[in-house]
Parts: C-alpha cells; structure tokens; sequence
C-alpha cells in the first residue's frame, strides 16, 4: 500500500484528535501538523509526529490538506500556500468556509468540506461532508477513511451545511449545558454530585441509544414514559411552561444565523 501523505493546518482540538485516530486505526500514514505557539507545538509532537511552525513546508510535502484553523486565518493562509496545491486534495473544517470560495483560491486542488464536533475525541463524532463535481472516487473514499476513524459520517448537499455547523457542530456545547442543568436538579433534590453527574450522563447515552437503535422518535419514547398523574409529566409541564422546545430551537437558528455572517462578511464573492 503506498504512504498517504497529509498535512494538519492549525492542530488544535479537532485537528489533534483526527491525527490520533489515524495513528490508532493502525494505517500507514506520513502526518506533518502546524501550528503557531511553542506550547502548541509540543502537544503536536507528543502524538508522534512531525510539528513545524511553516505552513508551505507541511503543504508541499503532503498530499492531503486538511485546514482546521479559525474562519479569520483562512484568507491569509491561503494568499500563504495556494501555489503549491494543485493536484492536491484539500479538506476544510474551516466554519462556513464555502466550496466556491475555496475552489477559487485553491485553483486546481480538489476541495472537501468538512464539519466534525468535539466527539471526535472519542472518535464519537457526526461529521457531514460536502464536494463539488470536480473530485474523484478514489479522493472520495480517502476523505471517508480519514473521518470514518473518529466517528460517524454522511455526505450531505452543501445547502445543509451552515444549519449542521449550528447543529451537529454546536450541539454538544447546548446538550452539555442540558446535562448541567438536569445534574444541579439531581442536586437540588440532595443527590451527590457524582451521581447526579453520572445518572444523567449515562441515561443521555442510553436515551440516544434507545432511539438510534429502535428507530424511535423522541415524542414516541416520552409518551411510553409518561404515566398519567405521574411523576414525568409534572416535569414535562414545567418543561413546556418554561419554553423549553423554543428556546433550544431558537438557539440552533441563532448558531446558524451567526455562520451565515461569517460566510457573508469573510467568504462572500
């Protein structure tokens, strides 16, 4: 089997936990990781790689690219190394970075779209994809093999892609703060933190579980729950009362409302 090559711009929490799933699925792969502080530099190195500061090298000895910094330093990097990409397979996991936008700059290369979330560091991610017309089978199937070692994936219509950003990729920060508050319930009602901690972590688990597994859709699984007079339903009234359903919905509509201006103000042709 001949060597892939790949080059990780910007190694930070997804970036590192993409190499670290490459090195454990136990496949051949030459890594080369930037990244721009000392500290950061020596986290890359500790994963048993090679880390450099220079952006040009990492590209012009990959094959791969794979963009993982902030949507800002995207513009600056690729003035940095678009010469040197063409023929190359570039990945983005850059927010609201569009295949156009980045078809253009990257005159040649063929692009791939990205959007993994933070369960990647337990190679528990949904990650979506998106491409163009212009990329090949065998890039296609490169592109699964990197993301299919930290979790789930689907290719999707790019069109989606903002509102999965709010979603899949902000998701995790909305449900922790969910688990938060039902663990200081748990507390409220004189249970050890520990244990409220745990309860809810492991019932959230198991719930989604329960759901994949059979299909099930949420409103299904609450009503075989609900007793009549019981104890969930006086939970569910609060629940309701509160505004709880709008507040989460609104919430995912203001994520992808704030990646539609990034995409506007950084990105628009």
């Amino acid at each position: 089997m001949v060597r892939r090559s790949l080059s990780v711009i910007g190694a930070g929490v997804i970036g590192s936990a993409i190499i670290r799933s490459l090195i454990s699925s136990g496949n051949d792969w030459k890594i080369i990781a930037t990244a721009k502080s000392e500290e950061s530099l020596n986290k890359i190195k500790k994963l048993g790689v090679e880390a450099t500061r220079d952006n040009i090298s990492a590209v012009k000895n990959s094959d791969i690219i794979l963009l993982s910094i902030k949507p800002s330093q995207l513009i600056p990097l690729s003035d940095e190394i678009n010469q040197f990409v063409k023929g190359k397979l570039i990945i983005s996991v850059v927010a609201a970075s569009p295949i156009k936008w980045l078809s253009k700059k990257f005159l040649g290369a063929k692009i791939v779209r990205a959007m993994p979330n933070i369960n990647s560091e337990t190679s528990s991610s949904f990650t979506v994809l998106s491409t163009n017309d212009n990329i090949d089978e065998d890039s296609k199937k490169l592109v699964e093999e990197i993301f299919s070692t930290i979790g789930y994936y689907e290719w999707i219509d790019e069109k989606y892609m903002n509102a999965l950003t709010a979603l899949s990729g902000s998701a995790p920060a909305f449900l922790a703060e969910i688990i938060d508050s039902l663990a200081l319930g748990g507390i409220a009602a004189g249970l050890p933190r520990d244990l409220a901690y745990r309860a809810v972590l492991y019932t959230m688990k198991g719930t989604a579980k329960t759901l994949l597994e059979k299909g099930w859709s949420p409103h299904y699984l609450r009503d075989l729950v609900i007793t009549p007079a019981g104890t969930t339903i006086r939970g569910i009234m609060v629940l309701q009362g509160n505004g709880l359903k709008r507040t989460i919905m609104e919430a995912v509509l203001e994520a992808q409302k704030k990646a539609d201006e990034i995409e506007n103000y950084l990105f628009n042709m």
